[in-house]
C-alpha cells in the first residue's frame, strides 16, 4: 500500500476521506496500534490476540473487519470471536471498561474512554472452525495439528474513522516451538523479537497488515521460483511430508509462470512475491489474493495427486495474476477506505473474469502447467456448463452474478443451475476470449489482449505496491485505444443483457466449435473425481454425490421431466443396485432401446420409482477444429517468454 498521500491521490473517494467525521477518541493516534497474536494453541483451533490501541478520553468505536478484500463479501468471522474484553492500558491502567455492541451493526463495539486514559487494551480469541460453514476464509479451518494460517483481519479490531492506510500497526506473533513460517510482511528492521521469543514485524499500515497473511507449519518447505527481475517463491506447510514432494515437471512449469507473467504485463508491482500453500485434508480448496502473496489451500495431495493437479493446476497462476488485476488495478467500487465500507462488486467480471482467462487459461497453458489439449478440454467444459447447465440465465444476467456475489457465494449446491453460481468467473473467460479474438482480427494480427494487459495493468513499475482504481469506462477506453470498436455495446450484450445462450463467439473466432460425444471430457472427469461427484449433466441432467444423492438437476432435462429433484437419493437403476458405473452402463444401454430408464429413489421416508425417457447415450463436451477458420487459439496459448 502506498503512503496515505499516495493512496489519496489514487483513490476516487479522496474527498470523502478528507472530510469524513472522525470520532474524538480516534482522532489522534500518536503511536502505532500494538497487536500481539499468540498462535501456540492454533493446532487445536484457538488464536489469542492482545491489542493496545491509543485513545483519548471520550466515546470510542472499535470495528471488527467486515468486508474482506478478495472475498468480495461481509465475511469477517465475527461469530468466531470470543473472550472479548476491554481495559485501560495507559494512564489509569488496568481499569475494566464496559463495552456495548452496536445494536444495528454487530461488527462495531462502543466504549467510553475515561479521563486520564490514553490507550485501551483489547483481548480476544478467534476460534478456527473444525470444518467450513461459509465461503469466507475465517469461516473455514485456519489450523491443523501441523500448520496454521494467520489472517490478521480475524484477530483484531481498530478505531473506526481513519482510513486503513492511515492506521499503523506494530504486530508480533508467537508460533508453536520449532515451526517455520513465511509472509510478505517485513520483519522488524533491527531483527528484534517480541516477548517470549515472538516474531516482531515492522510497523505497517492496517491495510498492508491485513493484506499480508502468515503461513506457518511443523512440516515446511520453501522453494525459490525466480526470476531475479521478478522474484517469486513458494512456501508450503503440510500435514504430511509426502505432500511437499512436488513432481519435477509441475515445479518446472511453476518456475515458468513468473517469466510468462512478465511477458504478458511487462512489469511487476510487488517487491517479491510468495505463494503460501497450506496442504491438509481438513482444509477447504481455495485461493485468496494479496498484493505480494497469496493464501492457497487444499487437500494434502493438492500438488501431488493427478486428479487434484488437473482440477487445481491454475490456482497459483490465477492468484498471481491478481497482483496486477485486482490488487494494483482495482475496480473503483472495491477501492474502499476500510473494511467497514461495503464493496461494490459489479466489475468482478473484469477483476475475476479476466483473471480466469489470463491466469487459468493463458498462463496455465503458456507455462506448461496444462497442455494445450488439457486447456481445450477445460474450455469445452466451461462453455458447455455455462450454455447447457445454467437455466438461470433466462432471468439473471452475467453482471448480476457479480453484483450478487455476497449472496451467491455461500449458497448450497442444490439449485445452482437455476440460481446461477459465481459465473462471472467462467463465463467471463469466454467473453474475454472473444474480446481477444476481436483485437487480433481487427488489427490484422498486430494487437491482442496481451497488449491491453501491458497498457492497463503494466505501466511503470510500482514497488512498494500501489492501488490504482478503474471504472468500466476506463476498460472500454483502453480497449478502444488498441482497436476502435463498440466495446461498450460488446460488453452490454454479453455481460449486462439476459442471454439464453452462453457467448460462443470467441471459440468460433478462434477456429474451434463445441461438440458433444460419448468420449469423456478429461477435465470434467478429473473434476468430478476430485469433488467426489458423478457428472451426468450433459446427458440426463443430473449431478450426484457418490452415494447417489442428487446434488443438482438441470431444469428441462430428461431427469427433470421424469420428476426427479435435488436431495433425492438414487438406490437402483433399472433394477440394479446404485453405483456410478451402473448409471453409466444403463444410460449407454438406453441408446439402443426405446424403454425408459427406471430409477428407484428415496426421498425422506418415501421410496418412489421414476421413469426417465432418454436414448442419446452419454454426452461429454469437446472442442473440434473448424478448418474453415484459422487456428487463433494456438497463437493465444503459445508461450511468450524467452
Amino acid at each position: 500500500m502506498p503512503s496515505p498521500r499516495a493512496f489519496l491521490r489514487f483513490t476516487p473517494f479522496a474527498a470523502l476521506l478528507l472530510t469524513a467525521a472522525v470520532p474524538a477518541a480516534a482522532a489522534a493516534l500518536p503511536r502505532p496500534i500494538e497487536l500481539a497474536v499468540d498462535a501456540t494453541d492454533a493446532p487445536r483451533g484457538v488464536f489469542h490476540s492482545r491489542l493496545v490501541i491509543p485513545a483519548a478520553p471520550g466515546p470510542l468505536t472499535l470495528a471488527y473487519p467486515k468486508w474482506i478484500q478478495g472475498e468480495h463479501a461481509p465475511t469477517g468471522p465475527i461469530q468466531q470471536v470470543t473472550g472479548f474484553t476491554l481495559r485501560s492500558a495507559a494512564g489509569v491502567a488496568g481499569q475494566a471498561l464496559p463495552w456495548r455492541r452496536d445494536p444495528v451493526d454487530p461488527f462495531l463495539v462502543r466504549v467510553e474512554v475515561p479521563a486520564g486514559v490514553s490507550a485501551v487494551e483489547v483481548t480476544l480469541d478467534y476460534l478456527s472452525p473444525t470444518e467450513g460453514f461459509g465461503p469466507g476464509y475465517g469461516e473455514t479451518p485456519n489450523g491443523t495439528p501441523h500448520l496454521l494460517i494467520v489472517d490478521w483481519h480475524d484477530l483484531l479490531v481498530y478505531p473506526l474513522g481513519p482510513n486503513a492506510a492511515e492506521l499503523t500497526v506494530h504486530a508480533t506473533l508467537r508460533l508453536p516451538a520449532g515451526w517455520q513460517y513465511d509472509t510478505a510482511l517485513p520483519k522488524a528492521a533491527d531483527g528484534a523479537t517480541g516477548a517470549d521469543g515472538a516474531l516482531a514485524f515492522a510497523p505497517a499500515s492496517l491495510y498492508t497488515l491485513i493484506d499480508s497473511p502468515v503461513l506457518a507449519g511443523e512440516i515446511f518447505r520453501t522453494i525459490e521460483i525466480g526470476p531475479a527481475e521478478a522474484p517469486v517463491r513458494i512456501s508450503l506447510a503440510a500435514d504430511r511430508r509426502s505432500a511437499l514432494a512436488i513432481p519435477e515437471a509441475r515445479l518446472a512449469a511453476l518456475k515458468r509462470v513468473p517469466a510468462e507473467a512478465l511477458a504478458l504485463f511487462g512489469t511487476r508491482h510487488y517487491r517479491d512475491y510468495r505463494w503460501l500453500v497450506s496442504l491438509g485434508d481438513t482444509l477447504d480448496h481455495n485461493g485468496l489474493e494479496h498484493h505480494e502473496s497469496s493464501d492457497d489451500r487444499g487437500e494434502a495431495g493438492l500438488l501431488t495427486e493427478p486428479d487434484l493437479l488437473s482440477r487445481w493446476g491454475p490456482l497459483l497462476p490465477h492468484e498471481y495474476v491478481h497482483s496486477w488485476n485486482g490488487k494494483y488495478r482495482r475496480p473503483a467500487g472495491l477501492a474502499v477506505r476500510d473494511s467497514q465500507q461495503a464493496l461494490d462488486t459489479e466489475l468482478l467480471w473484469v477483476y475475476e473474469g479476466m483473471t480466469r482467462y489470463l491466469g487459468d487459461f493463458l498462463l496455465t497453458t503458456r507455462s506448461g502447467i496444462r497442455t494445450v489439449e488439457e486447456s481445450r478440454e477445460f474450455a469445452a467444459w466451461v462453455a458447455a456448463n455455462e450454455d447447457r447447465n445454467r437455466t438461470g440465465r433466462r432471468w439473471r444476467s452475467l453482471a448480476d452474478t457479480a453484483v450478487s456475489a455476497q449472496i451467491i457465494g455461500g449458497a448450497p449446491t442444490a439449485w445452482t443451475n437455476e440460481r446461477r453460481a459465481l459465473d462471472y468467473y467462467d463465463e467471463s473467460m469466454l467473453v474475454w476470449l472473444e474480446a481477444d479474438t476481436i483485437l487480433r482480427q481487427k488489427s490484422g494480427g498486430t494487437k491482442s489482449l496481451d497488449d491491453f494487459c501491458r497498457a492497463f495493468f503494466g505501466g511503470r513499475e510500482s514497488t512498494p505496491p500501489a492501488v490504482v482504481p478503474y471504472t468500466a469506462d476506463d476498460v472500454y477506453a483502453a480497449l478502444g485505444k488498441l482497436v476502435p470498436y463498440d466495446w461498450r455495446g460488446f460488453f452490454a450484450e454479453r455481460v449486462y443483457a439476459v442471454a439464453p445462450r452462453a457467448p460462443m463467439g470467441g471459440l468460433a473466432a478462434a477456429g474451434w466449435k463445441l461438440v458433444y460425444t460419448d468420449r469423456p471430457n478429461e477435465y470434467q472427469k478429473a473434476r468430478a473425481r476430485s469433488v467426489k461427484q458423478i457428472d451426468a449433466t450433459f446427458s440426463v441432467g443430473l449431478l450426484l454425490k457418490d452415494d447417489g444423492t442428487i446434488d443438482d438437476i438441470v431444469i428441462g432435462s430428461p431427469a427433470w421431466q421424469a420428476g426427479l429433484g435435488p436431495g433425492m437419493k438414487l438406490t437402483a437403476v433399472d433394477g440394479r443396485k446404485w453405483a456410478a458405473e451402473v448409471l453409466s452402463e444403463e444410460i449407454q444401454a438406453a441408446a439402443k432401446s426405446t424403454a425408459p430408464i427406471e430409477l428407484t429413489v428415496e426421498q425422506g421416508n418415501a421410496v418412489k420409482t421414476f421413469r426417465m425417457s432418454y436414448h442419446e447415450g452419454e454426452r461429454y463436451p469437446h472442442l473440434e477444429r473448424d478448418e474453415k477458420r484459422p487456428d487463433l487459439l494456438e497463437a493465444i496459448l503459445a508461450p511468450k517468454a524467452r
